[in-house]
């Protein structure tokens, strides 16, 4: 099994692991049952941290994927690609109805089966290029989390994700209004919903509001590899980043010592915050700049947001209803 990451890409490599071998099952590669390397032999193979790998694993068991077992392995649990073709389920299909209805009236007004289908995929052709054209501007403080969005988010075929600073918005409104403009939907966070609901306020744009939650792997890390008399270290990009990490520990409980935070890119200094700490904390955008600072022994945890299912499922269903009314 050959697994190929990119260690200089702005994408985490456990993100790029677990899509690498989505591929491989998804195309047949990997069948079901088959039995996958353990986190130590795979993080040798790949020269990346065992945690990496660990990482990796756990969401695609999260996605019902995989399957770890103690005492006997990692397997697939997951089918490869199924076509999920209507056709197979005619018997319970309500469209063959609304197909067959068709088919009579073009019948009845004298066209060819020939020039009926003609018709037929003309009009798909056109409802599929509408559909291709849905795009979605994601409005957020942090270009890790844009990233992120951008990249991560399975919101289905033919959606363009637009990722825009807020900063854009009062540093360069021009800019920031050119991009919504194309968008058919601008989302953004709870924490920013008014400032961007009110700059837009005389545009006719569907603005709606996300809610972020602490990656569940991401707590765990830091619950367990920490304790009341260490003292934890974050390195991120923005203050408003590290802020919400903060409140995110602070609500999970986690006891410690000390917490601080540094947006320093000046190797010296950074150097000198990450001597002072027991265990470092990084946002997406500076894990691999840290890492080459650190040792193997050193505790380093990437902190991760993700959208809550509840506006996951909000966000589908704005998708879909604006997919209703181009089909229109």
């Amino acid at each position: 099994m050959d697994i190929e990451i990119d260690k200089n890409s702005r994408i985490p490599l456990y993100l790029q692991i677990e899509e690498y071998l989505k591929k491989l099952i998804m195309e047949g590669q990997l069948e079901k049952n088959t039995q996958l390397p353990t986190e130590r032999e795979l993080s040798i193979k790949l020269g990346v941290s065992r945690n990496t790998v660990s990482m990796a694993y756990k969401e695609l068991a999260r996605e019902k994927i995989i399957s770890s077992t103690s005492g006997k392995g990692t397997f697939i649990i997951a089918d490869g690609y199924q076509p999920k073709s209507l056709l197979l389920q005619r018997n319970n299909n309500p469209l063959i109805k609304h197909i067959d209805l068709a088919i009579q009236k073009a019948l009845e007004l004298n066209i060819q089966i020939e020039d009926f289908l003609y018709l037929v995929n003309q009009r798909l052709q056109e409802k599929k290029h509408l559909l291709n054209n849905i795009s979605i501007a994601f409005v957020e403080c942090n270009q890790e989390q844009l990233y992120y969005f951008s990249k991560k988010l399975e919101l289905g075929t033919g959606i363009h994700i637009i990722p825009i600073l807020i900063d854009e918005m009062y540093h360069h409104p021009e800019n920031f209004m050119t991009k919504t403009k194309s968008a058919d939907l601008v989302v953004t966070t709870f924490f920013h919903f008014q400032e961007v609901q009110e700059f837009l306020k005389n545009e006719s744009k569907n603005i709606i509001a996300i809610a972020l939650d602490p990656q569940i792997e991401t707590m765990v890390n830091i619950a367990r590899a920490t304790s009341s008399e260490m003292k934890i270290g974050l390195v991120c990009l923005t203050q408003k980043f590290a802020e919400r990490v903060f409140k995110s520990i602070k609500y999970a409980g986690i006891k410690y010592k000390s917490i601080t935070y540094t947006t320093t890119h000046d190797n010296k200094k950074l150097k000198e915050f990450i001597n002072k700490r027991d265990i470092l904390i990084v946002s997406p955008g500076r894990k691999k700049e840290v890492q080459k600072l650190i040792t193997e022994s050193t505790p380093l945890i990437e902190f991760m947001y993700i959208p809550d299912k509840g506006s996951i499922d909000t966000l589908k269903k704005r998708i879909f209803d604006i997919k209703k009314r181009e089909v229109r």
